[in-house]
């Protein structure tokens, strides 16, 4: 294939670097493959949201002469590209946080690949280790934000199909001066649910975590946390909430593995940064790197067939769905010695491989009308 890489640069105010991260792992990570001679072309992205927008991106750069084109969008915007990069005889390398069921089911198209945060499984594990710990009623708290994201469904399948129940649901309001968690408290006092999923993200985690610390009696109550509750980008600027809260997530700088220490040690000679997107874009750089040595055909077949150790552990391609597959680990927001949130990871999660295959069943059989944000998770313009 040509040496030409398309990137489509997505844009967030809540991650404003988002874009030079994915850029910087990108490139470190196929230098780290040998592969430093390759031409990165960009197009932007906006908020990974509207089809018609990355399609005409997409078919800039594969005019443009990249027959590999990386980005992060949501899956909806994904599955529309299948014609285009199937006619160029091109693939697409499809980011994502894992907070939205793609339309289709989760069947591989040929010329699209998908490396996952896996967001919604996160949030399935965190409602069955909240059942497996006693949790069989339990209330709901998240963002006005994070009510348009399959977070929500996550936690209520997970605990429905465990035999648990959610007992109370919170959307805090869009405004950030308005937000509260008076109403949750009310809840808690009068009909004592046995813990909280919770569901936030950015500066909205943020405010979760100053409200719970005004809130001395949140403290008693066991609480559990999304994915990106696990986000250390935002955890060093949240100030601790008075109790540790359970999560779920895909990678942690602290993960000790020789991978993890390459892409840090890597990254961090770069003087580039350490986040979840910089690793994600690196454990792209596998996919490109594989589908750089053929043509569509054989670049499809290896593929399919592609395993590897990263910086979040073995992450293997499923022939059937095109979806990199990696563990996910429980862990622990504790306090920091600076007195705000820091993650401790613990270990695999028990409940991975049934969970996965019970959120696959679900989107596989899924089968009526959903609604939900546009733009992929994260990408915020204000």
């Amino acid at each position: 294939m040509s040496n030409k890489i398309g990137l489509l640069l997505p844009r967030s105010v809540i991650y404003p670097t988002m874009s030079f991260d994915m850029m910087a792992g990108l490139r470190q990570g196929l230098a780290e493959l040998g592969i430093k001679d390759v031409e990165i072309r960009t197009e932007n992205a906006g908020l990974g949201a509207e089809p018609k927008d990355i399609y005409a991106a997409c078919e800039k750069l594969v005019f443009d002469g990249c027959m590999v084109v990386v980005g992060y969008v949501n899956p909806v915007a994904a599955e529309a590209l299948e014609p285009l990069f199937a006619s160029a005889g091109a693939l697409f390398i499809a980011l994502e946080a894992g907070y939205h069921y793609p339309l289709g089911g989760l069947k591989a198209l040929p010329h699209v690949f998908t490396v996952s945060l896996d967001g919604v499984l996160c949030c399935r594990i965190m409602a069955r280790k909240a059942v497996a710990d006693g949790g069989k009623r339990m209330a709901y708290a998240g963002s006005f934000y994070e009510a348009g994201y399959r977070s929500v469904q996550g936690y209520h399948k997970g605990m429905e199909e465990a035999g648990g129940a959610i007992s109370y649901n919170l959307i805090t309001p869009l405004k950030r001066a308005d937000f509260s968690l008076a109403p949750l408290m009310q809840h808690i006092e009068a009909e004592r649910p046995d813990g909280v999923l919770a569901s936030f993200c950015g500066d909205m985690l943020q405010d979760f975590c100053m409200a719970a610390a005004a809130n001395p009696a949140l403290a008693a109550t066991p609480i559990y946390g999304s994915a990106f509750m696990a986000d250390e980008i935002w955890l060093g600027q949240c100030t601790y909430p008075g109790m540790d809260i359970q999560v779920a997530t895909t990678w942690g700088s602290g993960l000790v593995n020789d991978a993890n220490t390459k892409f840090k040690d890597t990254m961090t000679a770069a003087k580039q940064r350490v986040n979840i997107w910089s690793m994600l874009a690196w454990d792209a750089a596998r996919l490109v790197a594989v589908a750089l040595l053929y043509e569509a055909d054989g670049a499809i077949a290896a593929l399919e067939a592609l395993a590897f150790d990263g910086p979040r552990g073995h992450v293997a391609v499923s022939a059937a769905t095109h979806r990199a597959n990696g563990p996910v680990y429980t862990g622990v927001v504790v306090k920091s010695p600076t007195g705000n949130c820091q993650l401790e990871i613990s270990g695999v999660s028990p409940f991975l491989a049934e969970q996965r295959e019970a959120l696959e069943a679900e989107i596989n059989s899924f089968d009526g009308i959903a609604t939900s944000w546009k733009n992929a998770y994260g990408c915020l313009e204000s």
